[in-house]
């Protein structure tokens, strides 16, 4: 960590002592709009569009990322590429987004004859995603117009692409203006557990001082939250704020946070609803938003819903005995016995189960109904800003009929159940924003409507999903250059589901022993990315209680208080100094999109460019954030377009930023 230390110093002493002067580039070359004055200028006009109704929004998220319908009913799926050259490439999304991305980066390596053929394809797929929305007929009959042009096949696949370029363009700053959860996509989220977080000895460790009556949400004061903001945070996930159930509660710690015996209430220990609600204004008066979990598969074995509606679970008679594997009995409000499921989940095929919860059950629309209460409830009451969903795949239609086939009380609704959630609190509240812990059904929970999803693990879908964590953990280049990758177009685009990066959460082991010799590296790597980010609280301490039953780095089965005043020196040095140059970056070139590196090749080193979205004099044209994942000094080589060659080396797990 002392070379780690050292590397970030002289980093630093260039960039916030004696930032060297840049010379503005040119501007950044774009595809020129050859419509010659022939496309109706209201083609592009976004206020027009939202004229045509409320569900233009999504509408126009369809025609973007996640597919419109066929008039089979089915989505129109990722385009796929056939080279002349017998490669094939799928778009990275459904839709003009992915569609564009795919075919520019083909053109960049292949050059447009390689995909030429595609030509009277492009046409037809275009207008297929047009078709089913009512205010696209300008757009198709510009579509028509540049089809009956007596173009030469040459021209008329440049007309056609600088259509979709414009087009694209246009719809995509559309969206962004009228998406008032679009927040969420550039969160900086600092997770923190009240119930661990020891905030008199974090104060203490910082020299302040504060109210002190044992009830977090009472406690924490603008100055608390501002000291978390300090670091580049614009975002509190307060996780583990719900009663907690006791029945068949496991540890000594206070339970799991994810049995949860209210879904509408607050944990005592932590306050009240009035101090909750206290919370999150005070967040708004510093300039952050407040997140909290939303679980809906499974609530406590002794929740306030299972004892007065035990027909809202997964459940069946008792019979003779003790209960099978995977049930538990309950006395139901008129004397009957029933065996409930304990709340289950897919793992790898095969069912398991959290033998300390109760599995609900989605065909019971009573239940369902009672779900889209109390989230809306929570905003209502309390002013929360979004939610963290838990399991949110096992809650899709596909995970959930497979799992429970048979047992439910009723069909399972072909609508999902989270659309219904989230299509409900965004017309009451456009600004809530929804993550999902997810680790499958990608375009499933897009399609749905969340904004985010962890990047964590690939997923099988049309066109691929490399997650970062895994990658990061893996060591291998050529998995992080694709997550990398992947990472830059789910953060560029507009119309679907983005992701949130992290190195860490109350869910994995702490970075230091997931990453080992690569955590400073592979940390300063995820900092600095432009999108949304998850930092899991006392990391920049380098704090971690597991245990050996328990890998989490704050154990859910024992009491845990973080130490704040035994931080890690390295750690926390290593911490202080990357968050400012992440502050240096936004402060010197504002907000930026990422291009993955190297453009071509295989090399060892991985990294990415940040662009600024609105170049600023004096500031650099871009930055370079490299860093190494091996063991052995590697050299970096690559020769931009738009910046000329560059070449340096990395030591083993080293990492470096250079500004253009």
């Amino acid at each position: 960590m002392a070379r780690l230390r050292g590397v970030l110093s002289a980093v630093l002493s260039l960039l916030l002592l004696a930032p060297p002067s840049w010379s503005k580039g040119a501007a950044t070359a774009q595809l020129e709009a050859l419509s010659g004055g022939r496309l109706p200028a209201s083609v592009f006009d976004g206020s027009r569009i939202r004229a045509n109704g409320a569900e233009w929004l999504p509408d126009a998220k369809d025609i973007l990322a996640r597919g419109t319908k066929a008039p089979n009913g089915r989505p129109i799926l990722p385009f796929t590429f056939n080279l002349t050259d017998g490669g094939m490439v799928t778009a990275p999304s459904a839709g003009l987004e992915g569609f564009y991305w795919a075919e520019r980066e083909i053109r960049r390596i292949h050059g447009k004859e390689a995909v030429m053929h595609h030509l009277k394809d492009y046409f037809s797929y275009i207008d297929a995603l047009l078709a089913p929305v009512s205010w696209s007929g300008e757009a198709r009959a510009a579509l028509r117009q540049i089809a009956a042009e007596n173009l030469s096949p040459g021209e008329r696949y440049d007309r056609l692409m600088a259509f979709v370029s414009d087009y694209t363009d246009r719809l995509r700053r559309s969206v962004s203006a009228a998406d008032a959860a679009g927040w969420a996509r550039s969160a900086r989220v600092y997770e923190l557990f009240p119930r661990a977080y020891n905030l008199r000895g974090r104060r203490q460790a910082r020299g302040g001082s504060g109210p002190d009556t044992g009830k977090f949400f009472a406690d924490c004061t603008e100055d608390d939250l501002r000291d978390i903001q300090q670091k580049g945070f614009d975002t509190i996930w307060a996780m583990g704020i719900l009663p907690i159930g006791e029945r068949n509660r496991w540890g000594t710690g206070g339970g799991s946070p994810y049995s949860v015996r209210d879904h509408a209430g607050i944990s005592p220990d932590l306050g009240t609803i009035d101090d909750f609600r206290n919370f999150v204004a005070r967040a708004h008066a510093v300039g952050m938003r407040v997140i909290m979990d939303f679980i809906p598969n499974h609530t406590s074995m002794d929740s306030k819903l299972l004892q007065e509606h035990p027909e809202y679970f997964v459940n069946r008679p008792a019979g003779s005995g003790e209960p099978p594997r995977g049930y538990f009995e309950q006395t139901a409000p008129d004397g009957r016995k029933l065996w409930i499921r304990n709340g289950g989940y897919d793992a790898w095929g095969t069912r398991d189960y959290w033998t300390d919860t109760a599995q609900v059950d989605y065909s019971n629309p009573g239940m369902r109904r009672e779900m889209v209460r109390i989230v809306g409830s929570w905003v209502s009451r309390t002013g929360v800003d979004g939610f963290r969903v838990d399991m949110a795949y096992q809650v899709t239609n596909a995970y959930f009929g497979r799992n429970w086939a048979g047992e439910l009380g009723a069909p399972l609704p072909r609508r999902e159940f989270l659309e219904e959630l989230i299509t409900e609190a965004k017309s009451r509240w456009p600004g809530t924003a929804f993550l999902c812990e997810a680790y499958d059904r990608f375009d499933d929970l897009s399609n749905i409507g969340f904004d985010l999803i962890y990047s964590k693990n690939n997923i099988d879908r049309p066109g691929g999903h490399t997650g970062l964590y895994d990658a990061l953990t893996s060591k291998d280049p050529g998995w992080i250059r694709e997550a990398l990758k992947r990472q830059s177009f789910l953060d560029w685009q507009r119309g679907g589901m983005s992701q949130i990066v992290f190195t860490g959460n109350h869910d994995e082991v702490s970075p230091q022993r997931a990453l080992g010799p690569w955590m400073a590296g592979a940390t300063f790597l995820t900092l600095l990315m432009p999108g949304a980010q998850l930092f899991y609280g006392s990391s920049e301490i380098g704090f971690d209680a597991a245990v050996p039953h328990e890998h989490k780095p704050i154990p859910f089965s024992v009491p845990v208080s973080v130490d704040w005043q035994s931080a890690k020196p390295d750690v926390a040095a290593f911490y202080d100094q990357t968050f400012k140059v992440q502050r240096w970056i936004k402060e010197r070139m504002g907000e930026t999109v990422m291009e993955a590196l190297p453009p071509d090749g295989y090399p060892k080193w991985v990294g990415y460019l940040l662009w600024p979205n609105t170049p600023k004099d004096g500031a650099p044209k871009a930055v370079a954030v490299l860093a190494n994942p091996t063991d052995e000094t590697v050299t970096v080589e690559f020769n931009h377009p738009r910046l000329g060659a560059h070449r340096s080396t990395l030591a083993p797990y080293g990492y470096n930023l250079v500004s253009f």
